[in-house]
């Protein structure tokens, strides 16, 4: 399944969102995890630890 390009600016979005609350040091690598894990599993997706 192709990515929208629609669906790649969300994510470039979210990268550089997620990016620069940790730059500012408002969230950790493991809050970042959990942020994550909470979207894709409310798309049916699974996280992954890594």
């Amino acid at each position: 399944m192709a990515v929208s390009e629609l669906n790649e600016d969300t994510l470039d979005q979210i990268c550089d969102l997620l990016e620069n609350l940790q730059q500012t040091e408002k969230l950790k690598n493991k809050d970042i995890r959990i942020l994550l894990d909470n979207i894709v599993r409310k798309y049916g997706g699974k996280g992954v630890n890594k």
